[in-house]
Formats: structure tokens, sequence, C-alpha cells
């Protein structure tokens, strides 16, 4: 079933869970990270604090490499893309909304430009 919910203003991050789920392990432990992190400036294209995050391998102690937000496993289960999206609020109409792609793990593979 697919459904459509608004996104609140701010940060959300997404896996196979729910908006913003803390029983996600790579939710719990890099959420509080990309919100503690220097947020990216889209309109001079930097996001080096989001992709270095975006990058990471590390899982948390006792869990598997599915909790690392960049996930190889020895099954060939892997990240494989990333995006990143910038969306204007309402009242900045002069901003453009910013969509880039990692067609590859983030870290080995840069995040190029898509045009909306």
């Amino acid at each position: 079933v697919v459904e459509v919910k608004p996104l609140p203003s701010g940060l959300s991050m997404i896996t196979a869970h729910d908006r913003n789920d803390l029983t996600s392990p790579r939710i719990r432990r890099f959420l509080p990270r990309f919100e503690a992190a220097p947020p990216p400036d889209p309109a001079r294209g930097d996001w080096r604090h989001w992709t270095a995050l975006l990058a990471n391998r590390e899982h948390g102690p006792g869990e598997s490499p599915g909790g690392a937000m960049s996930i190889s496993l020895d099954s060939g289960f892997g990240t494989v893309s990333s995006a990143l999206i910038a969306l204007p609020a309402a009242q900045a109409p002069s901003h453009k909304p910013v969509f880039l792609f990692a067609g590859g793990r983030p870290g080995d593979v840069p995040y190029e430009p898509v045009e909306i």
C-alpha cells in the first residue's frame, strides 16, 4: 500500500522504516549526527558534512553492518545510490530546489546535480 503524507519542515530521515523511526538502527545512530552536523548550504553547493555522514560505514556495537549509513554486507546487499534533496521554504520562492544523486556508494561515487 502506498501512502502519501506531508513531510514537516526540517530534517527527515527515511530508510526501510518510517520517517525518523528510532527502531531503525540506522536512524537511531545517525539522525542525532545529522541533527548535530552543520547544515548544508545548497545555494553554495556545500553538503560536505552530510556527504561524509552518508559515506559512513560504521555500525553500533553489537549491531549488524546493516546498521551503518553506507551498508556493505558479505551477501552482496548494500548501499548502491544516495540522494540529497533541498526544497525551498514557501516564503523563499527565489530559491530553487536542489537534487543531488550519487549513482553508487557514497564516498566512492560523487554526488552530481540532477536537473529538476
